[in-house]
């Protein structure tokens, strides 16, 4: 069926297409299929939780009009709301870590928003990094600001229930466009909300669906190696929704993967697959295709594959 016209590009978010891999998948195990969150507007499934968090915020009187939004992001997330943000009127300023790739501060800044970028002291710029591992002094600076002006929303993706509150949708989108036949869904885990959004969405209808969540492998504050930050951070800026998620028990298993992995995987879905998406996307569907290797076939495995390519073009890194 041809979609029918929309009043706005903000219509557009979500309901992304699932696809069956042919070419990057065991040959004796389990089907893989893939969610094309690289199709939504501004490029990455972080679409859904911009607009999600700013519309919760309007509602609950905590943004209204010639308000700032600012946000501590590696990218995506900045993205996301300088989309939403000033495509709602709202000013957006983003506070990212040195190192991330210029083309993500070109993008931001074409839909309008300010970028600023923070010094992290001890950043491997050659290797993976967590994206909640280098954003606890951006957050901080959002803190400040927030607390120094009346008119400053900090949307705190981090913490924020609105953001796995999106993604519950992303994971009803899975169960319809699947029948309801899923033995498996692995993601990246980042901040959390995806995985525990789609997570809740999954359990509610099938108890037995296996989630795995995966962190790069050299992230020094993680959930597999136990500490979650440095010590002193405060509440204000760290835990949320990965503490919450953790204890929620709806998580099977946290799997570590390299940057080496997770860059190979994604060229190959570029190369193979016909996937124009980011190294995140290669991270989920290299670990898939373990998962896959387990449960052997007759069985289903999704991922998702978040954020388009274009945000790593000068250099590959795995952020989720």
């Amino acid at each position: 069926m041809t979609p029918k016209p929309v009043d706005s590009i903000l219509d557009v978010i979500g309901n992304t297409p699932i696809v069956k891999l042919q070419k990057v998948v065991p040959r004796t195990g389990a089907d893989i299929y893939a969610k094309l969150e690289y199709l939504n507007p501004s490029g990455s499934y972080k679409d859904r939780i911009a607009l999600e968090m700013i519309r919760s915020a309007e509602a609950e009187g905590k943004l209204k009009p010639g308000y700032t939004i600012v946000e501590a992001s590696t990218g995506n997330t900045g993205t996301a709301l300088s989309f939403v943000g000033t495509r709602l009127g709202y000013n957006v300023e983003i506070y990212m870590p040195e190192g991330m790739t210029r083309e993500r501060i070109k993008i931001m800044e074409s839909y309008g928003a300010k970028v600023y970028e923070m010094k992290i002291e001890g950043l491997d710029s050659t290797g993976s990094i967590a994206g909640a591992e280098v954003e606890f002094i951006p957050r901080q600076k959002c803190l400040d600001l927030e607390r120094s002006n009346a008119k400053i929303w900090w949307a705190r993706q981090f913490s924020n229930p609105a953001n796995w509150r999106a993604h519950l949708v992303t994971g009803n989108e899975i169960l319809e466009q699947m029948n309801c036949k899923v033995d498996a869904f692995v993601a990246s885990i980042g901040v959390g909300g995806t995985l525990y959004g789609i997570a809740k969405a999954l359990k509610a209808k099938i108890p037995k669906c296996k989630v795995i969540g995966l962190e790069p492998a050299s992230a020094r504050y993680a959930i597999s190696s136990g500490v979650l930050s440095p010590p002193g951070i405060s509440k204000d800026i760290a835990g949320g929704i990965i503490e919450e998620m953790m204890e929620s028990g709806l998580i099977d298993e946290v799997v570590k993967v390299t940057n080496e992995d997770a860059i190979k995987t994604s060229d190959r879905l570029v190369r193979e697959e016909g996937f124009f998406c980011g190294i995140s996307a290669g991270a989920n569907v290299y670990y898939s295709m373990k998962v896959a290797e387990s449960l052997g076939k007759g069985k289903r495995v999704v991922t998702v594959l978040p954020d388009h390519r274009d945000r790593y073009l000068s250099e590959k890194k795995y952020t989720t």
